[in-house]
């Protein structure tokens, strides 16, 4: 496409903040907090996060090619009815819809990634409460690709009822022909290349359970397994994945390297491998960062509080590079219920946990569930800072990414609150008020 036919960039900006003023969801009536529809006999013991209205996802799963290769995002719909898969375009518009799990209605969790190496992105489809912990992998149109549970018996028979929530990355280091991965969010690179193959990342929504994470390649093959929070933690984990860190590996820069030609033998930036970020879901809004890239045991890289302890609630968490800099932000929604006036997102910098602001998506009267994904939402333009691509190393740049929110016990039918993220301001703080 010649440069006279593009939009510029400032353009495709004012369109799309033109866009937001006109997404603000239609809010449920507040009531009773059990109506939120993530507590299952008490308030305290939640089967799912997100749950209730939406979950959501980011990614590039229609390519239209390289003239208007635009994302689109996924959303899954919650408790009270069949689960439903829909694909839209950032316009609003339904593009594709299936039923992942026929007859179920205890909701459903989606991630975007290319789980299986084949350089398109799949949607990955979660059970979210009061079912086994079932995932599949489809296209976007579908077909359904794998399908395992995530916690087993000895027999190989799901033990576990309590829901799953999920997350996408590439987060381990193995793959063929050797050390190949790196990336925070699998939604971000789709179709570049197949080396940037992703994990499946769950962890377990219930409570009555220790908080649980596994990590699967998108085949069911599982490759890490631990529990985040020790100290009998009874309730969920939230789980998101992005490259927090800024220090490269030495040597990894210059003169090529990785896959795309150049020095083959310069090592890989092992930074670009992505982390793991959980979140507590009740009981406090407790952020922890792993590392697991580099052995079966987890290095525990991070550990404090996204807000004030004493609340006695979680959060749910995502996370990116929404700022323009190398390093994934992290922002963590507080599950308000009836305990605060509306329902903060705080945003630190992933690596030096430093608070870079707080902000609400919604209005102070909704004080619920906030469910959220990171991603490109505007379209791949090398006169954007949001063009992907990769280094002479064979990493990706660290590019801008945005931020899709939604209210997780609004109607299924709302459309995300979508805040830009600009060099030196993270998503967030760039969007509708």
């Amino acid at each position: 496409m010649s440069d006279s036919s593009r939009r510029p960039a400032h353009s495709l900006r004012r369109g799309l903040e033109a866009l937001e003023d006109r997404i603000t969801p239609v809010f449920l009536p507040r009531g009773d907090p059990a109506s939120i529809n993530f507590a299952l006999g008490t308030p305290l013991q939640p089967v799912s996060v997100p749950s209730g209205g939406l979950s959501i996802a980011i990614g590039n799963l229609i390519p239209e090619g390289t003239t208007a290769a635009r994302n689109e995002y996924v959303t899954g719909t919650g408790p009270g009815r069949e689960g439903l898969v829909r694909v839209w375009d950032l316009d609003g518009n339904l593009l594709r819809q299936f039923v992942p799990f026929a007859g179920f209605q205890g909701g459903i969790n989606v991630a975007v990634g290319d789980v299986l190496g084949d350089g398109a992105l799949e949607i990955i489809v979660a059970v979210a409460s009061n079912g086994p912990p079932h995932v599949k992998v489809f296209t976007v149109n579908g077909d359904e690709l794998a399908s395992f549970y995530a916690f087993t018996d000895a027999a190989g028979n799901p033990n576990y009822n309590g829901g799953l929530n999920i997350a996408v990355g590439n987060v381990l280091n193995e793959g063929p022909g050797g050390p190949d991965r790196g990336v925070g969010a699998g939604g971000f690179f789709g179709g570049n290349n197949a080396s940037f193959k992703a994990e499946i990342i769950v962890g377990s929504a219930g409570g009555g359970v220790q908080g649980h994470v596994k990590v699967f390649d998108g085949n069911g093959k599982e490759f890490r397994s631990f529990h985040p929070f020790v100290g009998g933690y009874l309730g969920g984990v939230s789980v998101a994945a992005a490259s927090i860190d800024t220090t490269r590996t030495p040597g990894s820069t210059g003169g090529g390297g990785g896959f795309g030609g150049g020095n083959q033998n310069r090592p890989r930036d092992t930074n670009s491998y992505a982390e793991i970020i959980v979140g507590a879901t009740v009981t406090a809004p407790h952020v922890k960062v792993f590392s697991v890239w580099e052995s079966d045991i987890p290095r525990e890289l991070q550990s404090y509080y996204a807000f004030d302890p004493n609340l006695g609630v979680g959060i749910t968490v995502a996370a990116g590079s929404t700022d323009g800099s190398r390093g994934a932000e992290i922002y963590a929604a507080l599950i308000g219920g009836d305990y605060i006036t509306g329902a903060p997102i705080r945003i630190f910098n992933g690596e030096t946990r430093v608070l870079r602001g707080q902000f609400f998506a919604f209005p102070p009267n909704y004080s619920r569930v906030v469910n959220m994904a990171v991603g490109n939402v505007i379209n791949f333009d090398p006169q954007d800072d949001d063009t992907p691509g990769f280094g002479n190393n064979g990493n990706p740049f660290f590019n801008t990414q945005d931020l899709a929110v939604v209210a997780g016990d609004g109607p299924f039918e709302q459309r995300p609150r979508l805040f830009l993220g600009r060099a030196g301001s993270p998503a967030g703080l760039n969007g509708p008020p």
